[in-house]
Parts: C-alpha cells; sequence; structure tokens
C-alpha cells in the first residue's frame, strides 16, 4: 500500500488485503484504511468475502453472486432493503432469517407445520394475501419468551452484552439475538424449548417464492 501511495494513483486496487491478519490487527487496519482514505481522497475499489469489512470501509457497495451484481448502493440501503434472499442471508451477522410462508387472508402466516405465527394486517401488504412467500425478518427483530411459535435451541453464543440463540423449528432454523440480561436469572439452555415472537420495533421483509427477489411494501 505504501509503495502504491507514493505513485499518487488514480484509483486503488485492493483484493482482499487484510485476508492474512489476525482479527485484532484487522480491526486496527481497517481503521488505518479509513484514515488514508480521507487523508488521500482517492477513489477505492475493495473487494472482500468479509462482510464487516464491506460495512464499514464502503461508501457504495456492490454484492456479487456468482459474477452478478445482485444489489449496488450505500451499506445502509443495502442492509435495511436487500433486494434479494441472497442479499439478506448475506449481509447482516448474523444474517436474517428467512422463512417459507403461506400468507393467509386474515394475516395468519403458516408453513407445512402451521407455523401460525399472526402479524397485524397493516404490517402484510394485500398484494401478499393468498401467496407463498418468503418472510424476512433481523434476528434483533425476534423476542424470547413471547406469543409465538416454539423453538428447540440447538446453540448458545455469548458475545458479551449480546446472546445469539440458535434454534429450530422443525426444519427451520432460527436465530435470535437478545440482551444477556434477559435471560441472566433464567439462563437458558441447550435442548430446552422456548417460545419466541416479534418485538415491538419489528421491521418484515419480502421476497418472491421462485425468484427471490424483494417484494416492495
Amino acid at each position: 500500500m505504501g509503495r502504491a501511495i507514493v505513485r499518487e494513483p488514480k484509483v486503488f486496487l485492493f483484493d482482499e488485503p487484510l485476508s492474512n491478519l489476525d482479527a485484532k490487527l484487522r480491526v486496527q487496519m481497517r481503521l488505518e484504511i479509513q484514515r488514508l482514505h480521507q487523508r488521500l481522497r482517492t477513489t477505492s475499489l475493495y473487494v472482500t468475502h468479509d462482510q464487516v469489512e464491506a460495512m464499514t470501509l464502503a461508501q457504495r457497495m456492490v454484492v456479487m453472486n456468482k459474477g452478478v451484481a445482485e444489489q449496488i448502493g450505500t451499506p445502509a440501503e443495502v442492509f435495511e432493503r436487500p433486494a434479494t434472499t441472497f442479499v439478506a442471508s448475506f449481509i447482516g451477522s448474523p444474517p436474517m432469517n428467512l422463512m417459507p410462508v403461506q400468507v393467509e387472508q386474515d394475516g395468519t402466516l403458516n408453513d407445512e407445520r402451521n407455523l401460525g405465527l399472526h402479524v397485524a394486517t397493516e404490517h402484510i401488504p394485500v398484494s401478499l394475501r393468498g401467496r407463498k412467500v418468503i418472510m424476512g425478518l433481523r434476528p434483533e427483530h425476534i423476542a424470547i419468551h413471547a406469543s409465538g411459535i416454539p423453538i428447540h435451541i440447538e446453540m448458545i453464543e455469548i458475545l458479551g452484552s449480546e446472546q445469539l440463540i440458535h434454534g429450530r423449528h422443525g426444519e427451520q432454523a432460527i436465530i435470535v439475538r437478545c440482551a444477556v440480561d434477559q435471560t441472566r436469572e433464567h439462563p437458558l439452555q441447550i435442548g430446552e424449548t422456548i417460545q419466541v415472537g416479534i418485538n415491538p420495533d419489528f421491521k418484515l421483509h419480502w421476497f418472491d417464492a421462485e425468484t427471490g427477489i424483494r417484494i416492495e411494501d
């Protein structure tokens, strides 16, 4: 990078420059690259498989899938309105939960196991009634010990003040992100079955069941 900088190029091309560094050094180098960009004001094309690098370094990002640009936009745009199920399953740590569902006329969402998840009708576009679609729900928008569906806990990851609960509802894998304080008095156990629902500040994402393309609400 130093040798390239002194030549004052019009564009920097980075091909996974941090892939061989340990985790702590990668964080430091991300900050250093950001500082260099602010100082040099030179356009950079940065290739990475690490979504954290993409989200923290990019001003605009291109999500590629088998040579096809699935979505182009700012990190916030890509995260908040993923264009396809591929983008939804890639951007976000952990990724979005994607559930094939049948939208009933009364707003009930069912799957092969009669999911029976009730969502207020104003959150479901009228065009989806009676259709099979893929519903996307971020892990942080799922609440534990709430009215909804049972999940069987397979793994729990403690991430300091937060935890990731990996569970399964039949064949459907579900990830929940919640604060450790929520279970401090009654810690969850692997193998336990708990009820989960949708928390009050949720946002649903809808995708076509066949094409995987986002359905705008």
